[in-house]
């Protein structure tokens, strides 16, 4: 037998002696979810922080001016400043109540209705982020994304809506997250209610909103495999895809907002891409869904025809911006797949064409629709008239406005019950027809009562809103009818209109004002001959004209007598056309003088007390309010003409 030559140890002689290394467990690593957020998000994050700069800057920028202010936006504003809202009917305005009470918007701002867009900034931010979200979690590449949220923040048409106060914008972000829950692969348990619930909000928060909710169902039916869960989804979709557009088709032509021409006159590249992208889509799974969602509101938009609701469009620009690279980016990835066939070449031509019009196209309507929406002020006309009624009307005075300027009336000290918005005398009853004999007649209505009739008040401002109005209201009517301009403010559509009411009609008001010019003419031209008195031309030709105000004829004849000055008569702003109310005095000697005729000025008795004077070297300015009484000046001989 041979031996064999152990190379193992030998064992110690006593077993004692043995000593085994004890394994030990390596420690677990230290866990760092800051870390693993970043390193699983942070190229997301790299790229959707400089978005939200982008998106900031580009809405912030010129938000209170551009669009001009909506009616609706004004009484939205007004009822968030008042308080006039409540959780079960109102959520969208509760929502923006959330941010603008505590922030302390309406304080910030010049405008009361410029506060409450500063709001839509909030929402516009919160919304870029679940359209990326959204974006990523149905496969599209990061650029793709990043192009759907520039097309969705910067676009003509998105700038335009999301900038206005409006429930609707509010619902979009529900809607956005409603989806991004229904794409969860993991986690549906919690998820796909988590979507319902967001789905319920936002059509709590605007109704129309109903009509994408069996989409986000499908997004869901998607999802899961399971026989049973989808015959329920299913059978949700059902539902609720009825009572949503049922709700839609009966209220087409109350919730009008705007109609299909307006629209492309803003965004015309957007409104066709974003069907054309929607039809591309529907060949890719994962995107049928929000496919279908757009598809089913353009055909709402445009086949009914005429006014539609403006939270269809609200609510298919998302859509549409998300649709358009996330369709593109799959057609490029098909493509690719497909080289070296014969028909890659033409359809690679075909994609390359219809890129190059899409950015021409782009480059020839975004620039001049986007210019008036970040450097034009269509809400300066606005400003100048609250500016001129805080200035002249006292405050106990009665006016007939849209909301948007009763809000900032309010904010500066007019009553409540002195600032009538024009949407509270009722539109004219039209005629119904004769009931049958033996029917049954209805019961009358509940008392509603109605604001005193347009006699009862001084002054309507007459702006786009009111002029747009559709609905025919017979003491708004009658009020622009039989009223004139006192001062106007902008010009073409955007002009902004301050009328005196004249109760006994109009034809008498221009009566008794061609009386009192033919008066002030007679005065004036005794005051021209004057050789201590030295008119400018402009001066000259409005004292001829009779366009002075009577205290201005008996003050500057009282000083003659003292003091050789020259004599402008400059209009206050908004009131080229009017009566002149303001005297410039120059050429007096020196700064003591001037100060000595401001106080004197001053010390006249009422009505002849000026309401402002202010001294500027040798030169004094010196400001009347805005009617004088009559009877001030004596009647002309019968002989004479003005």
């Amino acid at each position: 037998m041979r031996d064999t030559v152990s190379t193992l140890p030998a064992l110690p002689r006593d077993l004692d002696e043995l000593r085994l290394p004890i394994p030990v467990q390596p420690r677990p690593p230290r866990p760092r979810p800051v870390r693993e957020w970043f390193r699983r998000n942070g190229p997301d994050f790299a790229w959707l922080a400089p978005l939200l700069t982008l998106t900031g800057f580009v809405h912030a920028a010129g938000m209170a001016r551009a669009p001009a202010f909506a009616e609706v936006e004004g009484e939205a504003v007004a009822r968030i400043a008042d308080g006039a809202w409540s959780f079960s009917g109102d959520l969208g305005l509760a929502q923006l109540a959330a941010w603008i009470g505590p922030s302390g918007a309406l304080d910030r701002a010049s405008q009361a209705v410029a506060g409450g867009r500063e709001a839509m900034l909030v929402v516009l931010l919160l919304g870029v982020v679940l359209l990326w979200i959204l974006a990523r979690r149905l496969g599209v590449a990061r650029p793709a994304a990043a192009v759907a949220v520039v097309l969705f923040a910067v676009s003509p048409l998105a700038l335009h809506l999301h900038r206005m106060v409006l429930a609707e914008n509010v619902a979009v972000l529900w809607t956005l997250l409603a989806f991004a829950l229904a794409t969860a692969r993991r986690r549906q348990p919690v998820a796909f209610p988590a979507a319902a619930a967001a789905m319920v909000v936002a059509a709590l928060t605007q109704t129309t909103f109903l009509v994408v909710a069996p989409f986000v169902v499908w997004m869901m039916w998607q999802q899961v495999t399971a026989r049973a869960w989808r015959l329920v989804l299913a059978g949700v979709a059902t539902a609720a895809g009825a009572g949503g557009y049922a709700y839609v088709l009966m209220s087409l032509g109350d919730l009008g907002g705007g109609t299909p021409e307006r629209w492309w006159t803003l965004d015309p590249v957007l409104l066709v891409v974003g069907p054309v992208a929607a039809g591309a889509a529907l060949l890719f799974r994962p995107l049928r869904p929000v496919a279908g969602a757009l598809l089913t509101l353009v055909l709402l938009i445009v086949v009914p025809g005429g006014s539609a609701p403006v939270a269809l469009l609200i609510a298919a620009v998302p859509l549409a911006a998300l649709l358009v690279p996330a369709a593109a980016h799959r057609l490029v990835v098909r493509m690719l797949s497909m080289r070296g066939r014969p028909e890659a070449t033409p359809l690679a031509i075909m994609s390359t064409t219809a890129a190059a019009a899409l950015v021409v196209a782009v480059a020839a309507t975004w620039p001049g629709e986007l210019r008036p929406l970040l450097r034009e002020d269509p809400v300066a006309p606005v400003e100048q008239a609250e500016r001129w009624l805080e200035a002249n009307v006292p405050r106990e005075g009665r006016l007939v406005v849209d909301h948007t300027i009763r809000a900032d009336l309010l904010r500066s000290g007019f009553s409540a019950g002195g600032v009538l918005p024009f949407t509270s005398y009722p539109a004219a009853e039209s005629p119904g027809e004769l009931l049958p004999l033996g029917a049954t007649v209805a019961a009358p209505p509940a008392f509603d009562p109605r604001p005193p009739g347009w006699t009862h008040y001084d002054y309507i401002v007459s702006t786009a809103a009111l002029r747009d109005d559709d609905t025919d209201r017979p003491d708004v009517r009658a009020a622009l009818a039989e009223s004139t301009v006192v001062a106007e403010f902008g010009s073409g559509d955007g002009r902004v209109e301050i009328r005196a009411i004249h109760p006994l009609g109009r034809d008498v008001a221009e009566a008794v004002a061609a009386d009192d010019r033919r008066t002030v003419g007679y005065a004036t031209g005794q005051l021209l001959r004057n050789d201590a008195l030295r008119f400018d031309a402009d001066a000259r030709a409005v004292a001829e004209a009779g366009r002075v105000d009577p205290r201005l004829v008996i003050i500057l004849g009282k000083l003659s007598g003292t003091h050789e000055v020259d004599v402008a008569l400059p209009a206050l702003p908004g009131e080229d056309a009017g009566v002149r109310r303001q005297v410039v005095l120059s050429g007096l000697p020196t700064e003591d003088e001037a100060a000595r005729v401001a106080l004197w000025l001053l010390g006249q008795p009422p009505p002849f007390t000026p309401s402002q004077v202010d001294t500027d070297g040798t030169t004094v300015t010196a400001t009347y309010s805005l009617t004088a009484p009559r009877g001030l000046l004596p009647d002309p001989p019968q002989h004479d003409s003005p």
